[in-house]
């Protein structure tokens, strides 16, 4: 009992102890609460904001998102078909130039890459013996023609009969073509361009010893170059003298030049089953275009009007029939379409498509029918907001 007793006399002065530390402790859990209540509004205050925003610009009527797409408007222009080769250029007139007698290089005039006149010298041989042998013919000449006007005068005075008179003019006309000859000699020492053009290579070096087998220098005339394409025999009738072409560098690149069918070849190459077609090239000064020089060339066979070509992209072509999507009133619409001629990356939309219609040509991968749109860009030109 008496233990019992205390405990009861104990219980209630403890239980005001416990209620004032209660107490205490509130202010503090209050403060350490309100700033995670705090954080949390403010967080949720930001989704409301921003992100409402964000999902309103991809979100249509009716919540459903909207997807990105680049499009262009399908306009009819006229259509180049094209047979296409491709060829080393060359120039349309260059030469080896050979000198035309054996002999020592004395002089070179001009080195590869200088351009030069026809007749210009390009080097010259040692020519003194040639110029003394002619100096030579020269005094035989001269001295055979005092002759004949002696022997004329003499002549007239009955001195000496005509046949002596005869006899010298005759040795006369030998002697002066000696004189030619040497006068040749020297001339030819002189090795001269035979066209105007630059020179490519030079083959020769001052002091070397020289032929008439091999040439001393390549003169092109690099201002008019040509391409000589081989066409398919069952091609071949396509090509007409007198149509355009034109030349590209890079596979899929822009015409960096113009050229024109000038001649073909009457006969199939019986090896490669080909028509050999010479095409003349107008290089523009920027082109930059060389002999040797590997290009494409598109002879353009025939020139179609009114027609309506896309990237080839904008097709799909991963069902039965290929079909484009069409953005109107801010959905996309899915068309049928029937192809035509292609062309590098362009294809002809033969049927299925009028002028006027919005195409998607960028994420057209994404959509479904009647799927809403927002149109990014439109002709390769940015745009705010869907439009149809």
């Amino acid at each position: 009992m008496t233990i019992e007793t205390k405990q009861l006399a104990t219980q209630p002065a403890s239980r005001p102890t416990v209620r004032r530390f209660r107490m205490a402790l509130l202010p503090v859990l209050m403060a350490i609460a309100t700033p995670l209540v705090v954080g949390c509004g403010s967080e949720s205050d930001g989704d409301r904001g921003g992100g409402q925003t964000a999902r309103a610009a991809e979100q249509g009527q009716g919540g459903e998102r909207m997807i990105p797409v680049s499009a262009r408007i399908a306009v009819t222009d006229a259509l180049e078909m094209t047979l296409r080769g491709s060829t080393n250029l060359r120039a349309r007139e260059m030469v080896e130039v050979i000198p035309k007698q054996s002999g020592l290089v004395a002089t070179v005039h001009h080195e590869e890459g200088d351009q030069v006149q026809e007749g210009q010298v390009l080097a010259r041989l040692d020519d003194e013996e040639w110029r003394l042998q002619a100096a030579q013919a020269r005094a035989r000449a001269q001295s055979v023609a005092d002759q004949v006007n002696r022997a004329r005068a003499l002549a007239q005075m009955d001195l000496i009969s005509e046949q002596e008179v005869g006899n010298l003019v005759s040795d006369s006309a030998v002697v002066a073509s000696e004189l030619e000859l040497a006068e040749l000699r020297v001339r030819n020492a002189e090795i001269r361009s035979p066209i105007a053009g630059v020179v490519t290579h030079r083959y020769i070096e001052r002091g070397s010893q020289v032929g008439t087998t091999n040439p001393a220098f390549r003169v092109a005339d690099v201002g008019r170059l040509e391409a000589q394409v081989a066409v398919p025999e069952r091609q071949a009738a396509r090509v007409e003298v007198g149509q355009d072409a034109r030349i590209l560098v890079q596979e899929e690149g822009e015409p960096i030049a113009t050229g024109r069918v000038e001649r073909i070849r009457p006969v199939v190459d019986p090896e490669s089953g080909t028509v050999q077609v010479t095409i003349s090239v107008s290089a523009r000064e920027d082109a930059r275009l060389r002999p040797g020089q590997f290009v494409n060339v598109d002879i353009v066979t025939e020139t179609l009007p009114d027609r309506i070509t896309l990237p080839r992209t904008a097709v799909l072509v991963d069902g039965a029939v290929p079909r484009v999507f069409v953005v109107r009133d801010g959905r996309a619409h899915e068309r049928q379409v029937s192809l035509g001629y292609s062309r590098g990356d362009r294809i002809e939309i033969a049927s299925g498509l009028e002028p006027g219609d919005t195409v998607v040509v960028v994420g057209q991968d994404n959509l479904r029918p009647d799927a809403p749109v927002r149109l990014m860009e439109l002709d390769g030109r940015p745009v705010g907001g869907s439009e149809g």
